[in-house]
């Protein structure tokens, strides 16, 4: 059933803006193992590589957890590869 005009007191519209897109991006499935546990001292271990990719516009972090394989976006991949030679 379709809204009548006439039942508004102001004619008014109201929009709201498209929703953005999401990109889609190439991604790499990698596997980074588990550090080890510290032992006695009873800390606990982050078990997550932070990647942090900056430039004018934009800044994206990324959380990389260790243990599991993870579908990571192609340019977080450089970065990772870098920092781990034999990914």
């Amino acid at each position: 059933m379709a809204a009548k005009k006439d039942t508004f007191e102001n004619e008014m519209v109201i929009a709201s803006a498209p929703a953005p897109e999401k990109e889609e991006v190439a991604t790499a499935r990698i596997f980074l193992p588990l550090l080890e546990d510290p032992g006695d001292a009873g800390l606990k271990v982050d078990q997550y590589e932070h990647v942090t990719i900056s430039n004018e516009n934009e800044t994206k972090h990324f959380k990389i957890h260790r243990g599991e394989w993870v579908d990571i976006p192609w340019y977080v991949y450089v970065v990772m590869k870098e920092k781990y030679p034999n990914l």
